[in-house]
């Protein structure tokens, strides 16, 4: 994945099957702990792109939703463990690649390809040419990300998904996207990724406090010296730049979509990075506002059958 970043490989398909895992005996051979020993296989007949999953512990996933055999179309993405593809070609039919990143902590090995040529493109020169490829990056990732909304997939596995996305294109050392529990009205961790090591809590609690109050988006230069936040700055000596978005899907805020950065960058945060993840944070708005709502459908049959068809008062 991040087509034109630094951190993007390629492995060129060409007509066949060839397989993904953690061996070097694989034709993709990513060596990272999410990763069976041969995880999955993807067959390019030259006009179509299937992946199977090879019995794999942590599963290949396809629009959020975990999948035993997929076809796949140019722009498509699949995930096997934690290690995200990207389906692209560079000519209609028989070039085919398949670009793979880490989205696990970046202490682990990176991806390293056997058999197949690997090519890492070079940074573009021109900053106009990077912005465009950004941009570009992150609208097809938002299209992707809208598309779980109308999948198979559980809350779990899109909520997942939209956080995975996130990491595709922002530079950040952790994210979580946490929800609201009923039971204690306080705000609880459903996905948690962080790429810095260990730590006590992936979150700045003042960060999320201050946000959800506000009910609005925010993003935060310096949060270990910003004192516009309540609590004691102590609790968040790490914590450098950050982005919080709450997730309301109209009738309160149920949640909240929380990342930062706690090793130095040149710079903080920037609007368009906060633009995205407050769509991000409102796509899960919307997944969480499904899920309830199918729930709260399948229980009325149930209802109906220990209390009667209900009658019309007119």
């Amino acid at each position: 994945m991040n087509p034109g970043r630094a951190d993007e490989q390629l492995f060129d398909l060409a007509p066949g099957a060839v397989t993904i895992g953690r061996t070097k005996d694989n034709a993709i051979s990513c060596l990272h702990k999410s990763l069976s020993r041969v995880h999955a296989r993807v067959v390019f007949d030259g006009e179509r792109i299937v992946v199977f999953d090879l019995q794999s512990k942590n599963g290949v996933y396809v629009r959020g939703r975990r999948v035993n055999k997929a076809e796949l179309r140019e722009g498509d993405s699949f995930r096997c463990g934690d290690i995200q593809f990207l389906v692209s070609s560079t000519t209609q039919r028989t070039a085919v690649s398949v670009a793979a990143t880490t989205l696990q902590s970046p202490l682990g090995a990176a991806p390293t390809a056997s058999k197949r040529p690997t090519k890492i493109p070079a940074a573009p020169v021109r900053v106009e040419a990077e912005e465009g490829g950004r941009g570009r990056e992150r609208m097809l990732m938002l299209v992707r990300a809208a598309e779980l909304l109308v999948g198979e997939g559980s809350l779990e596995a899109v909520l997942d998904e939209l956080v995975v996305s996130a990491v595709q294109v922002l530079d950040i050392d952790r994210i979580c996207l946490l929800a609201l529990d009923p039971q204690t009205a306080a705000m609880a961790p459903r996905i948690v990724k962080s790429f810095s090591g260990s730590a006590k809590r992936s979150w700045s609690q003042r960060v999320v406090d201050y946000v959800v109050d506000r009910g609005i988006a925010m993003a935060f230069a310096d949060v270990s010296r910003d004192e516009t936040l309540g609590g004691d700055p102590k609790d968040d000596a790490r914590v450098r730049s950050a982005l919080c978005a709450p997730i309301n899907p109209g009738s309160g805020v149920i949640g909240a979509l929380y990342a930062d950065t706690v090793t130095q960058r040149p710079e903080p945060f920037r609007p368009d990075d906060l633009a995205v993840f407050r769509a991000l944070a409102s796509l899960a708005a919307v997944a969480m506002e499904n899920d309830a709502l199918r729930n709260a459908v399948s229980e009325e049959p149930a209802r109906e059958t220990l209390f009667g068809p209900a009658r019309s008062r007119f």
